[in-house]
């Protein structure tokens, strides 16, 4: 089929964004028109048979609902499919509109360029197939034949499809499931998972997601990336995204479920990772500054709401520079990891100890029972912390010096009590005190 027969268009009030898209659509095999509105796309869909509309929503005059609902009155739009392609409207009320309006898809912006080019390819091989078919049929005075030739076609991309494709019965029965689904569920012929009773059911072993995936196909008649976990064959937990539609007979009873899941474990994993990266602090292993301020504000919250006391203890490590100085950061860092370890074996588990930064530590106190019950928890830091240290074989000691803020004896506000902590850590200091010592405003 040459490329003059498979056309795309883009429809864009953004200059910009036409560029891109044509850029990125020039390596495939098809002709790409353009429009920079809702009436001259209306216009090249009544002269041009589409193979695919990639069509933004947010447009000045016809939105890109108005546009696709036109099209979808005209002749040679009927039956061509449409993905809107948008940055704001990612919604699921916008994501319906959006089907009901004809499409077929939806693309978020910033585009996955790789995920707009495979999707444009589908399209356009469904597109190729179709104009095949309707070639044969011309051709062939046998209708039995071309319909014949047409599905073993779909067939055939059904078969070599990389995501996971199947019909199943309301009860959880596959019907029908591609090579990709028995790979990405662990099974190794398809008698294993077609026909067997309620199956489907069964692989999403969390009953809370499973009640909130029937509704939602309940009520709205499909599901969009709805991310689930399964349990494959072999046991192994996996993270699946599915977008599927319920179909319904012409008394609107309901028949099946049929629609396509990809297996997206690694992008979970790589999220809670990230997650995990933004929390902890990388050397030590225990919570950033940025976590310890958010459970301080909560924990002053509370402690307003219930009338509770709480304290804030400042950790200073007293000979860390030089620990720097003489052994090198790489002995530093492992050494603040000893210190975090010794630290977190001397305080509840519901208090929280965190790095501030260098080699600067909070420990925030909630529920305290009087200040002598503060001061027993700093004694236990200073004592843990004067006793050696040894990093690769090197013998070495730091100490450290601690100041103490009370809520709401010294502030109501988290930045404010960790500031006075910090105070008072720096008095302790100047008046070589027992190693710790609690604000106390200057007179």
């Amino acid at each position: 089929m040459s490329t003059s027969e498979m056309k795309v268009l883009i429809v864009d009030d953004s200059q910009t964004n036409l560029a891109l898209l044509n850029h990125l659509l020039s390596e495939q095999e098809c002709d790409v028109l353009q429009a920079a509105n809702g009436a001259e796309a209306i216009e090249q869909v009544k002269e041009n048979e589409f193979a695919l509309i990639l069509l933004d929503i947010q447009m000045p005059g016809m939105n890109g609902y108005e546009v696709a609902e036109a099209i979808k009155s005209i002749d040679n739009g009927r039956h061509v499919p449409i993905i809107f392609i948008t940055a704001i409207f990612q919604d699921q009320d916008n994501v319906k509109l959006g089907y009901e309006a004809g499409a077929v898809d939806y693309l978020f912006r910033p585009v996955d360029v790789q995920t707009l080019k495979s999707k444009v390819q589908v399209f356009l091989q469904l597109h190729r197939q179709k104009v095949q078919l309707q070639n044969e049929i011309r051709q062939r005075a046998e209708a039995e034949r071309a319909l014949r030739a047409a599905e073993e076609k779909f067939r055939s991309i059904f078969e070599r499809a990389v995501e996971g494709i199947f019909q199943c019965s309301m009860d959880g029965t596959f019907r029908e499931a591609n090579p990709a689904l028995l790979g990405i569920l662990g099974y190794d012929r398809p008698e294993d998972l077609i026909g067997v009773p309620g199956l489907a059911d069964r692989l999403m072993h969390d009953g809370e997601q499973k009640r909130r995936f029937l509704a939602s196909l309940r009520n709205d008649g499909y599901v969009s990336n709805f991310e689930f976990e399964v349990i494959r064959q072999d046991g192994k937990v996996v993270w699946l995204s599915e977008s599927s539609r319920l179909v319904r007979d012409e008394n609107g009873d309901e028949l099946l479920i049929e629609g396509v899941v990809e297996d997206v474990t690694r992008r979970k994993s790589r999220e809670k990772e990230l997650r995990h990266l933004a929390t902890i602090d990388s050397l030590t292993g225990v919570p950033n500054r940025h976590v310890f301020f958010d459970r301080l504000e909560h924990a002053v919250q509370a402690a307003r709401r219930y009338k509770t006391e709480l304290a804030v203890l400042f950790v200073d490590l007293n000979d860390f520079k030089s620990v720097n100085d003489s052994f090198g950061h790489g002995v530093g860092d492992r050494l603040l990891g000893q210190v975090a370890d010794r630290c977190l074996g001397r305080i509840r588990a519901a208090d929280t100890f965190a790095r501030i930064g260098g080699d600067e530590f909070g420990v925030l106190l909630e529920r305290i029972e009087g200040v002598d019950s503060v001061s027993a928890v700093a004694r236990g830091l200073i004592d843990v912390l004067e006793k050696p240290f040894e990093v690769n074989g090197r013998i070495m000691r730091v100490g450290a010096t601690i100041g103490i803020s009370l809520y709401p004896v010294n502030g109501d506000d988290a930045a404010d009590l960790l500031s006075k902590a910090d105070s008072a850590m720096y008095m302790s200091k100047r008046t070589g005190s027992s190693g710790y010592a609690f604000y106390r405003p200057v007179q």
